[in-house]
């Protein structure tokens, strides 16, 4: 008896296993924008519907994100990167600042370089679509500039960022 029925629940289990749909990985992440962790983020959505000149008008561009761990951009950030270099390459006079930061995960130095990887990661994007790499400065401050101390996978998605801001200053005159 007790060698039909182990064999049995196992198989049952396994096929409940295998029906089952695997959860996305980043749920909890894209949720970030309704989230009491991620306030920064609130309008994000009605930002990433801007125009470009909407955009620039405003100087809210949404938060260019990446995988944990990672210099390679979200999919999800590249509508939004093509704006910015379409408004970039519209007028000669218009600069852009480039912020990154990590989360709080692994040493300052390693997050030191991962925020500076990240802004490069961007710098790079847009030059590849024709922006004057001059007309781009870019700052990684690692982990130093927390958005929540929260440290749970919603917390540490909220932190790994990059912001940007467009100016028409001269560069001396904006550091």
């Amino acid at each position: 008896m007790k060698k039909i029925i182990f064999p049995l629940i196992a198989i049952i289990l396994l096929g409940a296993c295998v029906g089952r749909d695997k959860p996305r990985k980043y749920d909890e992440e894209e949720k970030l924008t309704n989230s009491a962790l991620c306030p920064t983020r609130k309008h994000e959505e009605k930002w990433a519907k801007q125009t470009p000149r909407e955009m620039l008008e405003s100087n809210n561009i949404p938060t260019i994100e990446f995988e944990f761990d990672s210099t390679v951009i979200k999919h999800k950030s590249y509508e939004i990167l093509d704006k910015v270099a379409e408004v970039l390459t519209s007028d000669n006079r218009i600069k852009l600042i480039i912020e990154g930061y990590s989360d709080q995960v692994g040493s300052d130095e390693y997050n030191d370089w991962l925020s500076g990887a990240r802004t490069s990661a961007v710098k790079n994007y847009l030059v590849s679509r024709g922006v004057i790499s001059e007309s781009i400065k870019t700052f990684g401050h690692g982990s130093r500039k927390l958005v929540t101390e929260v440290d749970t996978p919603v917390g540490r998605a909220c932190n790994r960022r990059i912001t940007m801001r467009f100016t028409t200053r001269p560069w001396r005159s904006v550091f």
